[in-house]
């Protein structure tokens, strides 16, 4: 069963004030300027929420391209391109916009979310449910880990000595998917598993982090090929001896993003 749309009439109330649409409203969490909610559309004391929302204040031009319908293209990225193009764009980005990462790595907020919690710098992440999944529907089930090697920005970076950090990412990930939440374990010999780990590339945020969804959520756009590469797979790759900093890369990039006047729309 599917939600159908929300009515122009109903978007409408939205604009004098969340309270205007929804009769009860209820916080399920707050790192820097992202703050997600339930809302009930009526009173009901024990029914589950109508809605989930992600209130992100203040929002800027870019972030609400991010939630927009863009035109994208599809850019190939050689690793000339992403030395003299892309790397220096990640270093010139501020630190503020990884802040909410930050608080998570630093204990700040989300510490009630923690399912896993390695400390070590440089082998080191953290394990929490992602604040788009609604902590109910196990169909949709979604953790992220997030590495706590601030060197590490996106999968570019990644190099054979990283095998082991993604090892234990996806045992704690497949762990806590089963201890916590009741999906299926892993086969024996670990070749059957109920998650579906990737990495994103092009990331949204550049501090390195895995994806961790339930076999079954196919239909989540982040897992659409030009974006998702298949955990097992890089950690393949990278057995092989294949560096990602030197692999010509395939991406889906939306129109206006400040890459493309950069250099890759010429």
């Amino acid at each position: 069963m599917d939600k159908t749309h929300f009515s122009p009439q109903f978007l409408g109330t939205i604009e004098t004030g969340l309270t205007s649409a929804f009769s009860r409203l209820e916080s399920i969490g707050q790192n820097d300027i992202y703050t997600w909610v339930f809302g009930w559309q009526h009173a009901s004391k024990d029914e589950q929420a109508h809605t989930k929302m992600t209130l992100i204040c203040p929002a800027t031009d870019e972030l609400i391209a991010k939630y927009s319908t863009p035109e994208r293209r599809m850019v190939l990225e050689t690793p000339h391109m992403y030395k003299t193009v892309t790397r220096p764009w990640i270093d010139s980005l501020p630190v503020s916009k990884t802040a909410w990462v930050r608080n998570i790595l630093e204990g700040v907020s989300e510490q009630e979310s923690i399912l896993y919690n390695d400390t070590d710098p440089q082998t080191g992440f953290v394990l929490l449910p992602d604040m788009k999944w609604d902590r109910r529907s196990l169909s949709s089930l979604y953790l992220v880990a997030i590495v706590r090697d601030a060197s590490l920005k996106t999968l570019r970076d990644l190099t054979k000595a990283h095998i082991p950090l993604l090892r234990n990412i996806q045992a704690a990930g497949t762990k806590a998917a089963h201890d916590t939440f009741g999906l299926p374990s892993a086969s024996a010999d670990g070749t059957a598993m109920p998650l579906r780990c990737f990495l994103h590339y092009m990331p949204t945020y550049f501090h390195l982090h895995v994806h961790l969804l339930s076999a079954n959520f196919t239909t989540h756009p982040g897992a659409l090929v030009g974006q998702a590469h298949l955990l097992d797979d890089v950690i393949d790759l990278l057995e092989l001896g294949v560096p990602f900093s030197e692999r010509t890369l395939g991406y889906a990039m939306a129109d206006g993003h400040p890459l493309l006047p950069a250099g890759y729309a010429q």
